[in-house]
């Protein structure tokens, strides 16, 4: 009977075993950490949630899922999507969740759960919120540049200053046909004139241009960091040589040309028809005159004597001869 109690209490352990490893699994405890608690981004950001967790057994398989709630819907995120990638590490027992080109849409709080088949634990959960990104406008002066060879020539571009906000400046060139857009550089001295992004002003200028130059200058301005840029409409500049002006800068010239032109010849043709008009009547005034001239006496004042003296040599008494003649000086 003793030696029966002996052999019994040698099986007892194995007997038990099974049963003590279920309560063991059972009692396993997973202690998650989120990280971080709260995220405030743009639209169009990227922003990432991690998860880390532990358990009492080592042994026991795990599964993991995110959960965002908004607006007291709860959903589960489910993976394969553009904009949301969710990665896992089974080794270092850790989680992630990336949105990619967040929206307002993506506002919410999300959490991570971590379970096996006996029951999952929470994490402590992470606050995002997602702000509308301001407009932004950006505008080019001069709207378009004309100029010759050999000048120079300078563009600003002026947008909204955003607070708390890293932006950039860049400039392009579209060539004149609208095709290939290059970025540009310092070439012949050439390159950013000003840039004042506290202010929200930039300048580009371009020294001694060439034909070349001709295109489409455009400023554009946005955030690496957040995948975003707005452009301007552009500066056209038209470059011409030397020896060539816009057909722009004739028309304002010739058109007063040719209108001083046309006043002077109708002028003219208004001063000749004013003249010959007046002829006739000249011509008959000075006609009667001629005839008064003619039929009426002269003034005494106009008459000259003269004195002519005839001697006749045979006649035996001399005597003196008076002729008379009216001579009129102004007749002819």
């Amino acid at each position: 009977m003793r030696a029966r109690l002996e052999r019994l209490s040698l099986l007892w352990p194995l007997l038990l075993s099974p049963w003590m490893g279920a309560a063991e699994n059972t009692a396993a405890v997973i202690v998650v950490n989120q990280t971080p608690p709260s995220i405030r981004a743009m639209e169009r950001s990227e922003f990432t949630i991690e998860c880390t967790f532990n358990t009492s057994n080592n042994s026991t398989k795990w599964f993991a899922e995110w959960y965002k709630t908004r607006n007291n819907v709860t959903e589960k995120l489910s993976r394969g999507t553009d904009r949301i990638r969710l990665s896992e590490d089974t080794e270092k027992r850790c989680l992630s969740l990336t949105v990619k080109k967040a929206n307002v849409t993506d506002s919410g709080t999300y959490v991570c759960w971590v379970g096996n088949k006996d029951g999952t634990s929470p994490g402590n959960g992470t606050q995002v919120t997602i702000d509308d990104f301001p407009k932004l406008m950006v505008t080019h002066t001069p709207a378009n540049i004309h100029a010759s060879e050999g000048s120079d020539l300078t563009m600003e571009c002026r947008f909204t200053v955003l607070k708390n906000k890293a932006l950039y400046v860049k400039w392009y060139k579209h060539s004149r046909n609208g095709g290939t857009k290059k970025e540009l550089v310092s070439e012949r001295g050439g390159g950013p004139a000003a840039l004042a992004l506290e202010k929200g002003f930039a300048s580009f200028t371009l020294k001694n241009v060439n034909v070349t130059d001709t295109g489409t200058y455009v400023c554009e301005v946005g955030s690496t960091a957040r995948n975003w840029s707005v452009s301007g409409a552009g500066t056209q500049v038209t470059i011409t040589p030397p020896d060539q002006r816009p057909m722009s800068s004739y028309i304002v010239p010739g058109a007063a040309a040719g209108t001083l032109l046309f006043l002077l010849v109708l002028g003219i043709l208004l001063w000749r028809w004013r003249q010959c008009s007046k002829e006739p009547l000249q011509s008959r005034s000075e006609a009667e005159m001629n005839q008064m001239d003619t039929s009426s006496p002269p003034p005494a004042d106009d008459v000259t004597y003269l004195n002519l003296n005839f001697h006749k040599r045979d006649a035996k008494a001399e005597e003196d001869v008076n002729i008379y003649a009216n001579v009129n000086p102004y007749h002819h």
